[in-house]
């Protein structure tokens, strides 16, 4: 079997102690500083400036009123009418979601138009415009800006923020893939269910929780990655690869405060990132790519997940080479079992 080099093992592992932060600290990086003997760094406050929402808007397809007399059988003259009014627009947008699902459902009924171009038309408008609202609702409606707030978190850890997150996203997602794939149209239950969820979700404030872990981790290890590689560069730690006490009291601060402080913080969040970002994926979106999803519900600038990755990975490496630096990394061996 082979033998994995312990410090990645760690991240593997998840965490290894009690998650206190959602992110590392000053202090934290203070101490990463003092153990490889450099100055430290002063952390930045909020990195992203301000990230707009996606510019989807409905398609403003009406239905004539000659047409939609041709349409009364199927139940949707009220609908239509309603749709077509000045107050049809004023709609909060979790019932705007509904609306426009029960008309493409009324639309799927009307089997005695379906080979007119203008009910193909509406058919097609109405499927753009079920996915336009729910676009609408997750990034630019009231919910979504309470699930963004940003103070009085309602969970202690990003590890209990996720669980909460989770279970209430379950419903949501249910809800949202009927409504873009199914014919049918919500009953009452089906929509009463999801406003009692959208409620929970939004309370959760998980995606304010993880906009400001993302933003401090980032910074965080984007100044603890540059201590780094100063002290690899300086060659003080381990001067030619001789073993010191400098290079001891790196590999106690690893197998204790890195392990048991450190770690938690950053791997609870790329697992709370890994979690929402596979949640949303069953979503069958056209309009917006999944990455652009998840960077609207966390109103994160474009690529900086994949930025924070890269940081985690080099952070990782760093630790890595330091050891190595000093003889106190055991190389990877392959054996029989």
């Amino acid at each position: 079997m082979s033998r994995i080099f312990p410090l990645i093992a760690l991240f593997l592992a998840g965490c290894d102690g009690p998650e206190q932060a959602v992110a590392p600290s000053q202090d934290d990086l203070d101490r990463v500083a003092e153990i490889l003997n450099q100055p430290t760094e002063k952390i930045v406050g909020n990195l992203f400036s301000e990230v707009g929402v996606p510019q989807i808007r409905l398609s403003e397809t009406r239905i004539r009123f000659a047409n939609a007399l041709e349409l009364a059988e199927c139940g949707l003259l009220q609908l239509i009418a309603e749709r077509n009014s000045s107050l049809g627009k004023q709609k909060q947008e979790s019932r705007r979601l509904i609306y426009e699902w029960e008309i493409r459902a009324g639309l799927s009924r009307c089997l005695q138009v379906h080979d007119k171009e203008w009910f193909q038309l509406a058919v097609n408008a109405k499927q753009y415009d079920v996915e336009a609202a729910m676009i609408e609702l997750l990034t630019n409606s009231e919910e979504a800006d309470r699930i963004q707030a940003k103070i009085s978190a309602p969970f202690k850890t990003l590890n209990e923020s996720t669980i909460a997150y989770t279970g209430a996203t379950m419903n949501i997602l249910r809800t949202l893939n009927t409504a873009l794939s199914d014919t049918d149209a919500a009953d009452k239950s089906t929509i009463s269910d999801f406003e009692e969820s959208l409620k929970a979700w939004s309370e959760t404030q998980h995606h304010g929780t993880l906009h400001r872990a993302v933003g401090q981790t980032l910074s965080w290890i984007s100044n603890a990655n540059r201590i780094q590689t100063t002290a690899i560069k300086s060659d003080r730690l381990c001067p030619m690869g001789t073993p010191t006490e400098l290079g001891r009291n790196l590999h106690t601060f690893l197998q204790g405060y890195f392990k048991h402080t450190l770690q938690p913080k950053i791997s609870s969040l790329s697992r709370a990132l890994e979690s929402l970002e596979r949640q949303w994926s069953v979503l069958p979106l056209t309009l917006i790519s999944h990455d652009e999803l998840i960077d609207a519900l966390l109103n994160l600038p474009p690529g900086t997940r994949d930025k924070l990755r890269r940081a985690i990975a080099l952070h990782v490496q760093q630790w890595q080479l330091l050891l190595q630096d000093c003889g106190l990394a055991p190389r990877a061996e392959t054996t029989n079992s």
